[in-house]
């Protein structure tokens, strides 16, 4: 729950759906109707319950969220600049380049060029017997929940997971939304989802999936996933046709037999 001055309260899941609808219509200019429509708020007192959230206004958001699409599409695809420019919201390439050097202070050509340098300091320069499978999942629909996790730091994941479990003692399928590329997004503007196959208290619905995905397994304790996800972008910056897409990262947890835990992760692959 969220508290501000006065009497105004709201749930950080009450929000979602307006979070959700600014990042669905990024490209646009989300005006003050839409927003008060969908919170039942004031714009104005909206915008005071978005910035104690996110530490941001909604026009930074989405401003934001333009450029950071942006640069996944020029390191992910082999798209024109221009093209990825008018997808984003930009009318033209010279205002779009003057943003996104503003932002990252390098030019979206030298961003693309520069591909290997944005992941040197992560990926280190170790090789590995990367393994992987191609998969075509259908649409899932899920209950779950986002939170900021700052560089997707398993204390806060962990807490939300015990929360989720503490509530729902049943048995379910559970996964991880990656909403952020972290590398590309602040730290501590980086979204986290957990999500369930049952209804739950305080869990929205959603669906997840829906589409072609590379598929690669982390086994073991969540402690050392960075490395299996180094592994994935060492492997992934050797092949130039392999081309990713800039919605969703899904894991999937389970459980083998033997009782060890089994991470699938799921990059979308751009079509």
């Amino acid at each position: 729950m969220i508290n501000l001055s006065g009497n105004v309260q709201i749930h950080f899941n009450e929000i979602q759906k307006i979070v959700d609808h600014i990042e669905e219509h990024f490209d646009r200019e989300i005006t003050a109707d839409e927003i008060e429509r969908l919170s039942q708020y004031s714009y104005r007192n909206f915008q005071r319950i978005f910035f104690k959230i996110f530490n941001e206004t909604i026009s930074g958001f989405q401003k934001r969220l333009r450029l950071e699409k942006s640069y996944k599409k020029l390191i992910y695809t082999t798209d024109k600049i221009s093209d990825i420019a008018w997808e984003v919201g930009y009318l033209n390439i010279q205002s779009f380049s003057k943003a996104f050097k503003k932002q990252y202070r390098l030019s979206p050509a030298e961003a693309r060029k520069q591909k290997q340098e944005i992941f040197k300091a992560f990926i280190d320069s170790e090789t590995s017997d990367f393994r992987y499978e191609i998969k075509y999942k259908d649409a899932v629909s899920v209950y779950g929940t986002f939170i900021k996790a700052k560089d997707y730091n398993n204390h806060e994941i962990n807490d939300l997971w015990d929360i989720i479990e503490h509530e729902n003692r049943d048995s379910f399928s559970a996964y991880g939304i990656i909403r952020d590329q972290p590398l590309i997004t602040g730290g501590s503007h980086c979204r986290y989802g957990a999500a369930i196959s049952k209804e739950g208290s305080g869990l929205r619905k959603m669906d997840i999936f829906g589409g072609k995905y590379i598929r690669f397994a982390h086994y073991g304790s969540f402690d050392t996933i960075l490395e299996t996800y180094r592994s994935f972008y060492r492997f992934w910056l050797t092949q130039p046709d392999l081309l990713l897409d800039n919605s969703d990262v899904i894991e999937e947890y389970l459980q083998a037999d033997t009782g060890e835990n089994i991470t699938y992760i799921y990059f979308p692959l751009y079509s």
